[in-house]
């Protein structure tokens, strides 16, 4: 599509919005890292044991995540899953990449995996209390599951960013794009992510907010940093991230596109705008009498 690759089936069904060749996977590389930052170097919240046997990667993209995690724990068998084979083949031994699709039937043992990550899988998703489900299946009784996930729509303390703004349009365009091909975008404003995990039958769920800069506009150093690679990820492919969704869901045509994507860059670029999301991490136990 206009010259960027994507999984198959999302150009048929719509399934997925990003593309899945080079320039947008370094946007997930660059992501990764800012995630990092924004947790002070940790791979995730969850207090997981000091040695998990088994644990998987829920639409691993360029599996990042994944290859830090199976080399911090050298002796778990780590799995990573996503529908297209975008993943390196120089990985950690006990690490694996398989193709797989979440929105199917789960092949996975039940009461197998100690830990189950996801992690900005907003709009891929059919039925989220379905996959809530099978993940609880498939968790082994005292095992956690932990989703790390933003609602799209971006904010301002100090109302520098309005709803006339394209920053401030974001969210409810994506939110619209996602409601026509029957994909969840906000995870937030309903709750979901925590609804779905404690009717799954997971316990001791945690919620936790970070708020992270779309652009360099903070004076704490840390917020900085992590505004600084946010704001190189999305640069790095903007219209690849939007041309789907805005292009072939919504019906944009390549000139309002161009128009917005303009538009954005100007903003993220001005020191008076000061935008971030929340990505909110959501974490809970499998019970061990389960």
């Amino acid at each position: 599509m206009n010259g960027r690759t994507y999984h198959s089936d999302s150009v048929t069904d719509g399934e997925y919005w990003g593309p899945n060749d080079d320039k947008q996977n370094e946007v997930l590389d660059i992501f990764h890292h800012a995630m990092t930052i924004c947790l002070d170097g940790r791979l995730y919240d969850a207090p997981l044991p000091k040695n998990p046997e088994n644990a998987i990667d829920l639409g691993t993209g360029t599996g990042l995540w994944a290859i830090d995690f199976a080399n911090k724990f050298p002796n778990c068998n780590v799995m990573g899953t996503d529908i297209s084979l975008i993943q390196p083949s120089w990985v950690p031994p006990n690490l694996r990449f398989e193709i797989d699709d979440y929105n199917k039937d789960w092949a996975y043992k039940s009461d197998f995996f100690d830990f189950l990550h996801l992690r900005w899988i907003s709009g891929t998703v059919k039925d989220w209390y379905a996959f809530y489900k099978e993940a609880y299946r498939c968790c082994k009784p005292g095992g956690y599951i932990e989703h790390m996930d933003a609602s799209g729509t971006a904010l301002s303390d100090d109302d520098s960013l309005t709803n006339v703004h394209a920053l401030g349009q974001w969210g409810p365009v994506w939110q619209e794009g996602g409601r026509k091909i029957g994909y969840e975008i906000d995870l937030h404003s309903t709750n979901l992510m925590q609804n779905a995990m404690k009717e799954a039958g997971f316990v001791n769920i945690v919620v936790k907010d970070y708020k992270v800069p779309i652009s360099p506009w903070s004076k704490d150093k840390k917020m900085y940093e992590v505004g600084l690679y946010f704001y190189t990820a999305i640069n790095q492919d903007l219209e690849g991230i939007v041309q789907f969704m805005f292009g072939k869901v919504l019906g944009w045509t390549a000139e309002e596109i161009a128009i917005y994507i303009a538009t954005m860059k100007k903003e993220m670029n001005s020191k008076d705008i000061h935008p971030y999301f929340i990505y909110r991490v959501v974490y809970g136990q499998k019970p061990l009498d389960a």
